[in-house]
């Protein structure tokens, strides 16, 4: 085996290694923009210019001039290995997680890109291969989108399915009481704190993790939600307009609670208002008889006006405050209370005084729903 071989097998095998932790990013961009190829794009389009991208190309543009030159092959091997390793020790604060959907998506990739590379090599041989595998590198995104793209009918159909046996589920369990929380931020803490506090009187389940798409409260339904759970805690996430309403056409809460309202996300909402509009789809589609809870030390909470349910108020000069607050060594002692005069001396291991109105919102359902002192 002569040495332009060796380096042509070595190029080919680096640059599929660094094509398929490429394939595995973009996979992982479109899971986080909840696989909506409109917001994938946007964040496509403002990583265009990033360094690794940029370099790929120029790597991809300088091939066809030394095509077999084993100088040129060594130099891909080289810096396709180097992209992998760099890739092998990422850290990501919200990595891929290989759900039935993404397999799906990653197996098409992969048929999308052995056709395209074998036709290559049918063509040209090692060296056309090659070329086709660092082509499929600088265009991974169109890929993805191509996966996706041939996938849609299916997954159509199967969150549908998912999504009726969710529905299903829930006309089950007609005296499941069902709490949502949502907000710029606070929103996973509340959740938490409420958990806690009801857990002393109702058997209750909460979405878990970040469980706070549709899919992922349909999930949470559908693998977690017993006949025996009396209380169901449905955190929201949204990122786009609709969001919060979607998930509320599936669950119909009657209970809400909105923790805050702020410069979340603007990139997707594109202005504070549409924020503010979104977090409360959530009390735009509470029952007559529902409830609606709402820190008022936030201005887009305060000002906004609902009519359509009854809403109590937290937070400075509303309805239910943080009346005071000491540090010691055991944690935070504090007391809340209402303008009716009730109030209530608590402890928390935790600091910080966002914690207390989290703690706070907790303190509003707990009440509302005939827990004791």
């Amino acid at each position: 085996m002569n040495i332009t071989l060796i380096l042509q097998i070595a190029a080919l095998v680096a640059t599929a290694l660094c094509l398929v932790f490429r394939l595995k990013y973009e996979t992982q961009m479109a899971q986080q923009n909840s696989y909506r190829m409109n917001r994938y794009g946007k964040w496509l389009w403002g990583d265009l210019t990033n360094t690794v991208r940029m370099t790929d190309l120029m790597l991809f543009g300088i091939m066809p001039v030394f095509v077999g030159n084993p100088w040129m092959l060594g130099g891909v091997f080289f810096i396709n290995i180097l992209k992998t390793t760099k890739e092998l020790g990422r850290k990501f604060k919200k990595p891929l997680v290989y759900t039935p959907r993404v397999k799906r998506t990653l197996a098409v990739e992969a048929v999308l890109v052995v056709l395209w590379v074998v036709a290559a090599s049918v063509v040209g041989g090692l060296n056309h291969a090659t070329m086709a595998m660092q082509a499929a590198v600088v265009i991974a995104p169109l890929i993805t989108m191509a996966a996706f793209a041939v996938l849609t009918p299916v997954e159509k159909a199967i969150n549908r399915w998912y999504y009726n046996d969710a529905v299903r589920i829930l006309r089950s369990m007609p005296n499941l009481k069902i709490i949502a929380i949502t907000g710029s931020y606070g929103k996973t803490s509340t959740k938490h704190y409420l958990y806690r506090i009801l857990s002393e009187k109702y058997n209750v389940l909460m979405t878990p993790g970040s469980f706070n798409t549709t899919m992922g409260v349909i999930r949470t339904i559908r693998e977690y939600l017993k006949p025996y759970h009396e209380v169901f805690i449905v955190e929201m996430g949204a990122k786009q307009v609709g969001d919060i309403r979607e998930i509320c056409e599936l669950v119909h809460p009657s209970m809400g609670i909105v923790t805050a309202v702020g410069e979340q996300h603007l990139e997707s909402f594109g202005c504070i208002e549409n924020v503010q509009r979104t977090k409360f789809e959530l009390v735009d589609a509470l029952p007559a008889d529902g409830l609606a809870v709402l820190n008022d030390d936030f201005k887009y909470i305060r000002e906004r006006k609902v009519d359509n349910v009854r809403a109590v108020r937290y937070g400075n000069n509303a309805e239910y405050n943080v009346l005071s607050t000491r540090y010691a060594d055991d944690g935070t002692h504090f007391t809340v209370g209402n303008n009716a005069g009730w109030s209530l001396d608590l402890r928390t291991q935790l600091v910080g005084k966002y914690n207390l109105s989290n703690t706070l919102a907790g303190c509003i359902i707990a009440r509302e729903l005939g827990l004791s002192d």
